[in-house]
């Protein structure tokens, strides 16, 4: 699992050059890794007050259909997807 700070820093995160060469089982900062690949078994954003977005589980964070060919990251950013 790729684990996405959000909005603080723990000290544990790689680079995303790093992240790549992991490939899985890290923590980054690095929204890129947020996306339909399959680089890693899931991939969850993590907020300073516990609330999350996993993408196992994105339907939960929003009340549109997200399908395989939709860039999540953008989804994200443009607010479409909300932390539960």
């Amino acid at each position: 699992m790729i684990e996405i700070h959000w909005d603080y820093t723990d000290g544990t995160e790689v680079s995303y050059q790093e992240g790549l060469k992991l490939k899985d089982n890290f923590t980054t900062c690095c929204l890129t890794f947020f996306n339909n690949d399959e680089l890693a078994d899931d991939v969850v954003i993590l907020r300073k007050d516990g609330k999350k977005i996993s993408r196992k589980n994105i339907q939960l964070s929003t009340n549109k259909q997200i399908r395989f060919g939709h860039n999540i990251e953008k989804l994200l950013l443009g607010g479409t997807l909300k932390f539960i």
